[in-house]
Formats: C-alpha cells, structure tokens, sequence
C-alpha cells in the first residue's frame, strides 16, 4: 500500500470502519513512512476536534465527506507543517477555514446560526 492509498483510507482507519484486511495492510504500511504516522495523528485530532463541536452543539450537521475533504486539503495545502502550528500565516488560513464553516451553517433565511447550546 502507498502513501496515497493510505492517505485516503485515514477516516476509516481511525474510525475502525475498514474491513479486517484492509485494516491490517494499512497498519503493516504505517511503521514504514512517518509522514504517514504524522497524518494518522492528525486524523486523529481532527476527528477529536469534530466529535466534541458535534458533542457540545447537537444541532452541528457537518456536510457530507466534510471530514475526508478537510484531511485531503491539510494533506495538500499543509504537508509537513503542525496542524495547530500559530504561525501567522497558518492562523489566518485556519480562521478563514473557520469563518467559511460557520458560513456554511447559517440559515439562509434568518441568518443566524443553526446551532443550539446544550442548557445545563
């Protein structure tokens, strides 16, 4: 298995979606590439960071393949940089990233957001 390959296998493999033979190919490649290790760690994050905003808004609805595409644009735009690297340039591009999410989740009608805070 190549990096590519491994790459776009990365949300299942964190999720543990892939079936028992792809899982184990896909694990006997990781030990072989650390710019793979490197995203899997990512993955991981990313997938922890849309777990709890998804956990603490319960009306959050993420667009289809959201998270893959996410990866595939780090992947690309980001290759061997930190995730949460606060360089001024990479905390733009994340608040830019951020603000088009929120977008995304405005109700066109009202303009607000279609979010609701858990009441404690």
């Amino acid at each position: 298995m190549n990096c590519e390959e491994l790459s776009r296998l990365l949300p299942d493999l964190v999720e543990g979606t892939l079936p028992p033979a792809l899982q184990a190919e896909a694990e006997a490649a990781l030990p072989d590439c650390p710019e793979c290790q490197h995203e899997l760690e990512l993955a991981r994050q990313v997938r922890t960071l849309l777990s709890a905003l998804q956990a603490e808004y319960a009306g959050l609805r993420l667009p289809p393949d959201f998270e893959r595409r996410l990866l595939a644009r780090i992947h690309t735009e980001q290759s061997g940089l930190e995730l949460l690297d606060l360089s001024s340039q990479m905390l733009l591009q994340w608040l830019i990233d951020l603000i088009n999410l929120l977008g995304a989740l405005l109700d066109p009608t009202t303009g607000a957001l279609r979010l609701q805070t858990q009441s404690a």
